[in-house]
């Protein structure tokens, strides 16, 4: 049996500061505590790269259950943590996942976005840790969601902004759709500082994008960074909410004009 002493909830988040990460970590390590308690898998509400990261980071490895992470799809990135007992086998491992999709007719409107779709969902008073990743190819989109709220969208979700669309549940197993693999770029900047990089890279004032960070848009690698004068780093994950998602490659060097060059890969 788990060692208790090991497992104390009050002890693992005392390094914990911000209350809404305490708050989310604190609900996952109650479902760990259950599927210690009753040999029963239990899961997480959906949660992004980091706070997934820093959950396992928190248990740790003396463990007597298994850990395992899933969005709907192997490339997901919103995804939920599945705490399995050891006698399970993988393939037994089912998570509580539900794929919608919805379609609609672009001709007879605008090209509807990811921020359209979450809205419209969020709209029904479905909180956001309920939806996973919204993924559109071409006209046809995606959801993944808790199983218990597939119905209610399916029946509920009839437009999206002024745009009226057509829901189906199907099996997370349905879903096809092309990897994203980016686009490949090179840019040049005065300043490695993350107000300097957003506004080179999303074509934005240094003014509209320090609102932004203030309004706490802006995340490197899925934590909300509110220092505009915060430098960046390769490997770095950013993120400006609205505008899209840019992966720092490579370091490249300086120009003649001392600018920095650096290679990116900027994803929807």
């Amino acid at each position: 049996m788990y060692n208790k002493s090991v497992f104390d909830k009050h002890s693992i988040l005392k390094n914990v500061s911000k209350p809404d990460e305490k708050l989310i970590f604190s609900k996952a390590l109650d479902r760990a505590y259950y599927c210690i308690k009753n040999y029963e898998p239990a899961f997480t509400e959906f949660l992004d790269p980091y706070k997934i990261a820093s959950v396992i980071a928190l248990i740790g490895n003396e463990r007597d259950f298994n850990i395992r992470v899933f969005g709907g799809i192997d490339n997901c990135e919103r995804k939920k943590i599945g705490f399995f007992p050891e006698f399970m086998v993988e393939e037994d491992c089912i998570f509580p996942i539900s794929a919608v999709q919805i379609n609609y007719n672009s001709s007879f409107g605008k090209k509807l976005t990811h921020r359209d779709f979450l809205g419209s969902l969020i709209g029904l008073g479905i909180a956001r840790t309920k939806i996973g990743d919204i993924l559109i190819e071409d006209e046809d989109i995606f959801v993944f969601v808790d199983e218990d709220i597939a119905d209610f969208i399916n029946i509920n979700l009839e437009r999206v902004g002024h745009t009226k669309v057509k829901t189906k549940i199907i099996s997370v197993d349905e879903v096809e759709i092309k990897e994203d693999f980016g686009d490949l770029r090179n840019i040049t900047l005065a300043s490695l500082r993350l107000d300097a990089f957003l506004s080179g890279v999303f074509n934005l004032s240094r003014g509209k994008v320090s609102d932004l960070i203030k309004s706490e848009k802006a995340f490197v690698n899925w934590n909300i960074c509110e220092s505009p004068s915060k430098l960046i780093s390769e490997g770095d994950i950013v993120t400006l909410r609205g505008f899209g998602r840019v992966k720092v490659i490579d370091f490249l060097g300086k120009t003649k004009k001392g600018r920095f060059l650096i290679a990116i890969n900027k994803f929807k």
